[in-house]
């Protein structure tokens, strides 16, 4: 007991010390801005940048539409029929019924 209590008295400085770093490191860890916080956060803005290039995509896809909608009539015409079925008056349409599979041979 008295090698004991001679010890801790030389080393209670040491150990005190010990006891704050680990204290430290722990909350450093576990702490909400701590490493873990940390590579969730760089996932979710790698997952953001993938949406933003995606979007700016669509936007470029979509301003070249709006423009070719604008100015190219052969573009209108061919949207109009494949979309809306229209036909011109000197065109004839052959409508065939739609399979369905389910029909016996």
């Amino acid at each position: 007991m008295v090698k004991l209590s001679s010890y801790l008295r030389r080393m209670w400085l040491n150990l005190m010390l010990s006891a704050v770093l680990v204290l430290l490191v722990m909350s450093c860890i576990a702490a909400p801005l701590g490493p873990r916080d940390l590579a969730a956060l760089r996932q979710q803005r790698v997952a953001l940048e993938a949406t933003r290039d995606r979007l700016l995509s669509d936007n470029r896809d979509l301003t070249s539409r709006i423009a070719r909608l604008r100015s190219d009539d052969a573009y209108i015409q061919r949207l109009i029929r494949s979309e809306l079925g229209y036909a011109r008056a000197d065109e004839l349409v052959y409508r065939f019924p739609a399979d369905d599979g389910d029909t016996a041979r």
